[in-house]
């Protein structure tokens, strides 16, 4: 059989596997996601060109694992878990366009956002005239980071009230043995927000963060929202949805510097510091002095690199009684935790030893 011939027979046998499984997906998901939808339209287009890219290793832009052509189609069309195991591609895309990339220099380095991803059990929830679609999942023990598209199905006469902000009744985030995550936080951008050109009217970009040591084991997490409302806490959407991630276990640097720093006049002895690349988590607890509660101190910490650039670009977290104290600093870029020199609290220097 001359190649011409052979081509031609697969190419016709490609489209109609492709046409059975769309057929059979149909059955058990009537409701397929746009971004289903527009992969299946190409692909029943021209399903030779998916084997031929597929075969010479083409890296996909979401998916930086490798597939045949007709991996990929079991995975768009079934919408198994391991189809979307996104690890860190869509992170990635966001923090190399961030501007802090230039402020952060060599120290940045998102290539190790690829072996810090998650499997996205849920893949997407739809119901209530709402959509929502996991894009990416990440974690470095230390934090994780959840990527979801919601898209309103329903009531686009409302488009400018929702311009103007949503939010939700209710978040929770719990573990799989049942332990709901107390430090957490729900950034929600819509398609007015700069930098978020590629959503259409009607989507949002929806970023959880966790923080949790507990993200070393990795494990299930549930992302669990109630009621979605508009200005005022005006119910828009009454509804409950419920979205998975299964995050892979983490290694990070603990360390006991064992040094004592003086913050707002009274004497705390840091007894843990903790360093991954998207966060530095330090513990304290009392000696002696007179602490006012007062948190003045916070903006007195910076963090060294070994290139001689001082980086004073993070999100300050911080939580604790009249015995103990938490600081927790979340990077703006995924830093190569190697660079890090010391961290400077409140005028003490505390190298960190690898």
């Amino acid at each position: 059989m001359d190649g011409p011939v052979f081509d031609a027979m697969l190419k016709t046998a490609l489209e109609e596997a492709l046409w059975l499984d769309a057929e059979e997906m149909r059955e058990k998901t009537p409701q397929l996601s746009s971004q289903h939808r527009r992969r299946m339209r190409r692909m029943l287009e021209n399903p030779w060109s998916y084997l031929h890219s597929g075969m010479e290793g083409q890296t996909r832009r979401r998916h930086p694992v490798r597939y045949l052509a007709i991996f990929a189609a079991v995975i768009v069309l079934t919408g198994t878990a391991a189809g979307y195991a996104l690890r860190g591609g869509s992170f990635r895309d966001m923090f190399d366009a961030s501007p802090w990339a230039e402020v952060y220099g060599g120290a940045a380095d998102t290539g190790q956002l690829l072996d810090m991803g998650g499997e996205l059990d849920t893949v997407f929830v739809e119901s209530g005239g709402l959509r929502f679609e996991m894009l990416d999942a990440l974690s470095d023990g230390q934090v994780a980071m959840v990527s979801v598209r919601l898209t309103m199905l329903e009531k686009r006469n409302q488009l400018r009230t929702f311009a103007r902000g949503v939010n939700f009744e209710e978040v929770e985030i719990a573990s799989e043995d049942g332990g709901e995550i107390s430090i957490y936080s729900l950034s929600i951008s819509s398609w007015m927000s700069e930098g978020h050109e590629d959503l259409k009217p009607g989507q949002y970009s929806l970023i959880f963060t966790i923080n949790d040591l507990a993200l070393t084991e990795g494990g299930k997490y549930e992302i669990r929202l109630k009621d979605l409302v508009g200005e005022k806490n005006k119910p828009l959407f009454p509804g409950e949805w419920t979205l998975a991630v299964t995050l892979q276990p983490a290694q990070v640097l603990n360390l006991r510097p064992e040094c004592t720093c003086t913050l707002n006049g009274a004497e705390w002895r840091l007894e843990r510091l903790t360093v991954s690349p998207l966060a530095l988590t330090m513990e304290f607890r009392y000696v002696s002095g007179a602490w006012d509660g007062e948190w003045n101190f916070l903006s007195n910490i910076s963090i060294h690199l070994k290139d001689g650039r001082t980086i004073n670009s993070f999100t300050t977290g911080a939580c604790g009684s009249d015995s103990e104290l938490s600081l927790t600093l979340e990077f703006q870029m995924p830093v190569d935790v190697p660079q890090i020199e010391s961290v400077t609290v409140s005028g003490e220097e505390i190298p960190l030893k690898m």
